[in-house]
């Protein structure tokens, strides 16, 4: 594990949650003083105002330019306007308003001063209409601005895949590497790495989710594409990837610990039941599990099979419980966004 990593490992104590909630992190709460005599008047007033604020917004899964360069969900507040999915957008343009509410590290991805003239939702396309600005970004970063428009995009239940164009025109390939920008879908990755010693003629992608920290110790959740050796029992290979963790070298650290056996993934209609060994209990001296291990898979799973939730047993017991005392004999579906400011 990386050595600045090690400092907040008590810190990383993230919920598993229902379907519409958030993956992000805990934080302590403060001790309680005595409450004033006016306080249930205040109390009224700021449920009334937090009510009012949360009509007024929709929490939308961004996708964000960390620090170390990876693509990054982190999800805003952005107010409710008529064209949510071009204002999502707007959101992620470098030196725009959203960047104060980021963590400290974390930028806009799509190039400064690029305006989203428009976009139209059709049979799960969304073609998306960007200005000139678009266009001026390094060659390097190509990939990523994709991946962002895409992800972002395809988080909405309407969108299957997304359609560029610029200034009004179809843009079939983007400028500098010829990257296709017609018919985009998450298939073709985030994050894309390709894992040792494979062959890519005969390889797949399996989406991983990682742990990233910021500057200012936001930890958060990374999902990263990994090509490997093409296998007919996907669901087990993602979770055998996922324990492997990072390639070496990287800012990313895994959930899990190297030593977990995966007994067995079956995917049973609109759940994944993953069975690993008593390894994934090692978390604490109680016997537990890390919260973080069991979003990880979560996310990983629904990420990489057609499930919405996942059913956790060790060594083919239920009863699985994570440090903090929640018990996991229940499946858990995947939330709707993750990495949630404000929390």
């Amino acid at each position: 594990m990386n050595k600045w990593f090690r400092g907040i490992a008590p810190l990383l104590t993230l919920p598993l949650v229902a379907t519409g909630c958030l993956f992000g992190p805990e934080k302590e709460s403060a001790p309680i003083d005595p409450p004033p005599k006016n306080s249930q008047q205040q109390e009224e007033k700021q449920e009334s105002s937090d009510d009012e604020k949360s009509a007024k917004q929709n929490q939308l899964e961004l996708y964000f330019l960390s620090d170390e360069g990876m693509v990054v969900p982190y999800s805003l507040n952005v107010p409710k306007v008529e064209g949510i999915a071009k204002e999502a957008l707007e959101y992620m343009v470098k030196g725009g308003a959203a960047e104060k509410e980021l963590p400290e590290g974390f930028s806009g991805i799509l190039p400064k001063g690029t305006e989203v003239q428009g976009l139209d939702i059709k049979d799960g396309t969304a073609i998306v209409d960007f200005s000139k600005k678009f266009l001026d970004y390094e060659a390097k970063m190509e990939d990523d601005i994709l991946s962002a428009v895409t992800w972002t995009l395809t988080g909405f239940e309407s969108v299957k895949k997304v359609n560029i164009q610029v200034d009004g025109r179809k843009l079939e390939t983007m400028p500098k590497g010829k990257t296709p920008a017609q018919g985009l879908t998450r298939e073709m990755g985030i994050n894309l790495e390709l894992a040792q010693g494979v062959d890519a003629s005969n390889s797949m992608p399996v989406t991983l989710y990682f742990l990233g920290q910021s500057k200012d110790n936001t930890v958060y959740y990374v999902p990263v594409t990994r090509m490997i050796n093409r296998q007919e029992d996907v669901a087990k290979a993602a979770m055998k990837e996922l324990i492997k963790g990072p390639q070496h070298g990287s800012d990313l650290v895994s959930a899990l610990a190297e030593t977990t056996r995966v007994n067995s993934v079956k995917v049973k209609g609109d759940t994944a039941v993953a069975d690993f060994g008593k390894e994934l209990l090692q978390y604490s001296d109680e016997k537990k599990a890390s919260r973080n291990a069991l979003n990880a898979i979560v996310l990983s799973l629904t990420e990489n099979t057609t499930a919405e939730k996942v059913k956790i047993t060790v060594d083919g017991k239920s009863d699985v419980g994570a440090k903090g005392g929640d018990n996991f004999d229940k499946p858990v579906t995947r939330p709707k966004q993750i990495n949630p400011s404000g929390i």
